[in-house]
């Protein structure tokens, strides 16, 4: 699976870190606002940003009205991202990117607006957007993170890049932190061939994901920070025996693995611990925004990919050798 296709998207929901969606008040008297939900990343061809109205209709339920895309979008907006070290202005496009799920909002269309215009981690960005009835002038800030630099798992023994998870011990996780980066996910992404005994041609790409770092926190966003976590080898075993069923009909074969770590920066680990509930009796949640005249988040994140990554001698053989593991078909 192609990396561009996989991974083009997740970021403009704030994928691989929280969720978004309208506000609905079912009390208040009508007010235009808007709610905005972005992550720039510099390490992205396409920048996506999220804008909807913040609706009330007090003669119809909210569930049925945010069915409705009319009650979702603004009809003449012309949104602007500036880049405050030089005045570039870069404007924002709309598209109908068809990529959301179905549920209690409209899913289609699912209009974001969009630039291929490039984004530089020393730079500071301003969104801009006037509400096209009241006039109301929408703003938001974020610095941009810079790229993170990941020195294990995978190690590189000359121009090959290996992973290697003993069958007992630790793997270790490590990287040096980026400036303006706050929170970071990794996630290995275990990719083999299922190839058909009866018809050989018959061949499958699949995927199994493992999340190898989870919303860890740096103690600052300055960056150069060292950050070590280890992870006991058997839960990438584990993992591999949850997501693999035993099928006597294939065998499986090894394939190039890929890693992905994202860091987010201060305005993104904000809104997610501003979003996670108290461990008090009254899970109370405190609301977080950095949207000047709206709601919702404009931050930033930077997503490191790593490919073709090849899977050490040793572990193949564990997989190939071990009782459980040499159930699932893997060949050398």
């Amino acid at each position: 699976m192609k990396l561009c296709f996989r991974f083009l998207f997740p970021f403009i929901v704030v994928l691989t870190f929280v969720s978004c969606s309208n506000e609905i008040d079912v009390l208040a008297d009508y007010e235009e606002n808007a709610s905005i939900y972005a992550l720039l990343d510099p390490n992205l061809s396409m920048q996506f940003v999220k804008i909807n109205k913040v609706f009330v209709n007090p003669n119809s339920r909210a569930s049925d009205v945010a069915k409705i895309a009319d009650s979702l979008y603004f009809d003449t907006i012309r949104p602007e991202i500036i880049e405050i070290g030089t005045g570039r202005r870069i404007p924002l496009f709309k598209a109908n990117i068809l990529l959301k799920d179905s549920g209690m909002f409209a899913n289609s269309p699912n209009y974001l607006y969009v630039t291929n215009e490039q984004i530089f981690a020393n730079q500071k960005y301003r969104l801009e957007l006037k509400l096209p009835n009241s006039g109301k002038l929408v703003t938001a800030e974020t610095d941009i993170v810079s790229t993170p630099i990941l020195r294990q798992p995978v190690s590189n023994l000359g121009l090959l890049k290996i992973f290697s998870a003993l069958p007992t011990g630790n793997i270790p996780i490590e990287l040096i932190s980026p400036v303006n980066g706050k929170i970071f996910d990794a996630f290995l992404y275990f990719n083999y061939i299922e190839v058909d005994k009866l018809d050989t041609n018959i061949k499958v790409l699949k995927t199994i994901p493992w999340k190898i770092l989870k919303s860890y926190r740096t103690l600052s966003n300055k960056g150069f920070e060292y950050v070590l976590q280890r992870i006991p080898s058997g839960a990438f075993y584990d993992n591999i025996k949850a997501n693999i069923s035993i099928n006597l009909d294939v065998t499986r074969r090894f394939t190039t693995c890929e890693i992905i770590l994202s860091s987010g920066n201060v305005i993104l680990d904000t809104y997610i611990q501003s979003s996670t509930p108290s461990i008090g009796i009254v899970q109370k949640q405190t609301d977080y925004t950095n949207i000047t005249n709206g709601i919702g988040i404009f931050g930033s994140r930077n997503t490191l990919y790593i490919n073709e990554i090849t899977i050490s001698d040793v572990t193949k053989t564990f997989f190939v050798t071990d009782p459980e593991l040499k159930k699932l078909g893997f060949v050398r």
